[in-house]
């Protein structure tokens, strides 16, 4: 994915858009880095980030309900009287105190009427997992979540050496793995598909936008509305694993504040992964983190055999095939890569070899961030 829409952005834009606020109001490693890099590269675009993060940074903790037309204007007249402070003519007193964007009462309204009325991941819906852990401790536990349950549930249990095959009354399949257990409705009945899981599983969802399909295991959501991913939630280990091999699929921890509308909602909401990302859950911390499988695959469909086969290519378009073929985002500098042609025969390596053979040609490196793969390079040499 490469980074030059940015090159675009007003300041509004900016503000409205969701890696920009995730990167300001909760930076990772990661991301720090990421956007480091960026602005180390477009210097002059120095300021509009500036005027962007005051104005993110600007926001309130209060739910006031308005309308989209509102948060609009809202936005509007704070970035309007932002620039007009700044035109000729309207220059400051020096006698009068300056006062930072961020503190003026007029942004801190806009701003608390931008977050909490047009980003839905800030809803704090507390009721139901307030209830829940007051009534049960151990609800993270497979056997504290099935206690909770008023319904009667089916449990399958894999006693066996070998894979298990569990066939769900919407046609979904489970590869249920030796030392797991499952615990299910006979039949799905409500506005989602519901199963509690304690191991390890392959899942294949029946696609079903309108009733979402959920997965409860040590402490894990994971919610999909069709596609095929593996989950490993053993009770002695402290991470849980998802790993999604097609399709999308939104996790999000039993103790999110929200976890009542992201149960409810018809949409992905929390952490999305993609085919070839996956996300480890550290219990302990409560701790979300996302990264790639070890051996990222072809995606089902992609182009024929010879599609890694480069003559002189441009690398933009090196990694734009490669991107396409495996579903991963690829961030790298495009303008800095434009002129640098690859000739090279990958086909029957795996990914990351790849791209060692492509950063050894222009003298580059990578790393894996936050799901994606971010190329440092200077660009080519004469």
């Amino acid at each position: 994915m490469a980074m030059k829409r940015y090159l675009q952005y007003r300041v509004e834009d900016f503000v409205w858009d969701s890696a920009f606020r995730q990167w300001v109001l909760f930076p990772t490693r990661e991301t720090d880095a990421r956007w480091q890099q960026w602005q180390a590269q477009h210097p002059d675009k120095a300021n509009l980030i500036q005027e962007a993060r005051e104005v993110v940074l600007s926001l309130q903790l209060r739910e006031i309900p308005i309308s989209e037309q509102e948060i609009n204007y809202a936005v509007q007249r704070t970035l309007g009287r932002a620039r007009k402070t700044a035109q000729p003519g309207n220059e400051t007193d020096i006698s009068t105190p300056i006062i930072p964007l961020y503190r003026q009462p007029w942004v801190w309204l806009a701003a608390s009427l931008l977050l909490f009325s047009g980003l839905g991941w800030w809803s704090w819906s507390t009721q139901f997992a307030t209830k829940i852990a007051r009534r049960h401790p151990s609800i993270v536990s497979y056997d504290g979540l099935i206690a909770t349950q008023k319904q009667t549930l089916t449990e399958t249990e894999n006693r066996s050496t070998r894979a298990m095959p569990v066939k769900l009354s919407d046609g979904s399949l489970v590869i249920l793995h030796p030392g797991s257990r499952m615990s299910y409705k006979v039949a799905f009945t409500g506005n989602t598909r519901e199963v509690f899981l304690s191991g390890e599983a392959f899942f294949e969802i029946t696609k079903n936008p309108n009733k979402p399909f959920l997965i409860f295991a040590n402490g894990l959501v994971t919610k999909v509305l069709g596609t095929s991913f593996l989950i490993r939630a053993y009770p002695k280990e402290s991470d849980v694993t998802v790993e999604v091999k097609t399709g999308r699929v939104a996790v999000f921890a039993m103790n999110d504040p929200a976890i009542s509308q992201k149960v409810s909602d018809r949409e992905l909401e929390g952490v999305v992964l993609t085919p070839n990302q996956k996300i480890v859950f550290e219990r302990e911390q409560v701790r979300l983190a996302k990264s790639l499988v070890e051996n990222p695959q072809v995606l089902p469909g992609a182009s024929a055999a010879n599609r890694f086969a480069f003559d002189d290519t441009p690398l933009p378009r090196v990694f734009d095939t490669l991107e396409r073929a495996y579903g991963v985002d690829i961030v790298f500098d495009e303008e800095l890569l434009a002129n640098c042609p690859l000739t090279a025969e990958l086909t029957d390596q795996p990914l990351f070899e790849k791209l060692d053979v492509i950063c050894r040609v222009i003298e580059a490196r990578y790393e894996v961030m936050d799901g994606q793969i971010i190329i440092y390079s200077r660009g080519c040499k004469p």
